[in-house]
């Protein structure tokens, strides 16, 4: 009775779908019938026991359908408050009861059933009016064909005995039309019940069908995301080069289950090219895009001496990744430390963050994203740098962070938090990042976060 996860929904089978779908409808009539046999079992049981003569045999039969009332009613309680609520699971007697409820159910009607009709047989017609009681209420009840033939036949049995066994003087004088009309309402029943049934099974598989196929597209999605996450991850770098000039960190934290982030190092003639971009979106596109433009950097990275011809080179990858227009914004930094020149090319990536001798300064050079195919060539700029100097590469994810109050972590607060820090590399990331955790607070990510430093020694 526990709700399905999207695992067991895919493998559901049509006889589970019917279960399910039988069980969700007979609690509420178990939950309901149930309270009314508590109260024929709390009153005209043990009435009928003080005023028989065989007082220990209706003894023991008051007591132990009192019992198993008490059993259905709590284990239905449990398992209706388990269904209500995803807290704790219910408890192992209500497990028990809910591996085979319409078993249980079957049991406590045939008893009940079987008790009262023996204590009424003394009565003037008691047992008469019981017999066409509880065929009745059957009908309600969610079974399947076998179920519903065995739980027919026994009442039908019952009522057999129930004439046969009446007491001579109790006898209705014509109890051959009495068991006749108790037969055919039992009939009439059984064939209500399984009319009202087999709709409800027609249902639930046709609606228990649409959601397997939906929860196998819901996993086929999850397991395509998941490997496109771990095709990403596998394009990041693992871990920075070891330069004695350049201390490096990076790190690219997805905002889903494929980011739209991308940073990587490469190794020029002594150099170190540095790059990072953003895809426009996230998901399954932005991934496939990033990983042509990760090919298109590892076939072109002996040109990364000139990042901004090696951009101008990649605007027709990344035309032709997808029929969707996507746009990619990136950044491209060259360090050379011979002549201790940083070269700049950039294609509507945020601004390169720049410390010099404690100073913040945002470097930004204005052209169109890669993709947006306006024929515009990307800019370059060169600065020179020194011992001490730090390079802060980063995605839009970081300054428009929004807090609570709807404020914007913003470009200065990021500048001011690297000049502030004295530290490594990867100390100075790992500050940023704590900061612009703090600044957002509890509220969720809602773009890719990704930084690189260099800081120069």
């Amino acid at each position: 009775m526990d709700r399905p996860t999207l695992d067991q929904l895919a493998q559901i089978t049509e006889p589970q779908m019917v279960r399910r779908r039988f069980d969700e409808q007979n609690l509420v009539w178990a939950y309901v019938i149930s309270w009314l046999f508590a109260i024929s079992s709390l009153i005209l049981v043990p009435f009928s026991a003080v005023w028989k003569q065989q007082r220990f045999v209706h003894g023991v039969l008051a007591i132990g359908d009192a019992l198993l009332t008490l059993l259905i009613i709590a284990a239905i309680s449990e398992l209706r408050r388990a269904r209500r609520r995803d807290s704790r699971p219910p408890r192992s007697y209500a497990r028990l009861v809910g591996r085979n409820l319409s078993g249980w159910l079957i049991t406590i009607v045939v008893v009940k059933f079987g008790v009262l009709t023996y204590f009424a047989l003394t009565d003037s017609g008691g047992w008469i009016a019981w017999g066409v009681i509880f065929p009745t209420a059957t009908i309600a009840l969610r079974l399947l064909l076998p179920q519903r033939i065995v739980l027919n036949t026994i009442m039908l049995a019952i009522i057999t005995v129930a004439v046969l066994a009446a007491p001579v003087g109790r006898k209705p004088k014509n109890f051959r039309g009495i068991f006749t009309a108790l037969a055919t309402v039992n009939i009439s029943c059984f064939v209500a019940g399984a009319i009202t049934s087999r709709g409800v099974r027609k249902n639930a598989i046709e609606e228990g069908v649409q959601r397997r196929t939906e929860a196998r597209e819901q996993l086929r999605i999850r397991d395509e995301l998941r490997f496109a996450r771990e095709v990403q991850i596998s394009m990041l770098p693992e871990a920075p080069p070891q330069l004695p000039w350049a201390d490096v960190a990076g790190v690219s934290l997805p905002a889903t289950e494929v980011g739209g982030d991308y940073y990587d190092y490469f190794v020029v003639d002594g150099r170190l090219a540095i790059v990072c971009g953003d895809v426009a979106g996230h998901g399954l596109a932005s991934g496939i895009t990033l990983s042509a433009l990760r090919s298109g950097f590892t076939l072109l990275r002996d040109q990364l001496l000139d990042p901004a011809r090696v951009l101008d080179r990649l605007q027709e990858v990344v035309t032709q990744s997808s029929r969707r227009r996507m746009m990619v914004t990136i950044s491209v930094l060259l360090l050379d430390p011979q002549t201790h020149l940083a070269t700049i090319a950039s294609a509507g990536h945020p601004p390169l963050l720049h410390v010099h001798a404690g100073t913040p300064d945002l470097i930004e050079l204005f052209a169109p994203p890669l993709g947006a195919r306006l024929g515009a060539s990307v800019p370059q700029r060169v600065v020179p740098f020194a011992t001490g100097d730090i390079f802060v590469l980063h995605s839009d994810g970081i300054y428009e962070t929004v807090n609570a109050n709807g404020e914007e972590y913003s470009l200065d607060r990021l500048g001011r938090i690297v000049a502030a820090c004295h530290g490594t590399a990867e100390e100075i990331r790992d500050t940023v990042l704590r900061d612009v955790e703090e600044f957002r607070g509890a509220a969720a990510q809602q773009d890719d976060v990704t930084i690189v430093v260099v800081r120069v020694v």
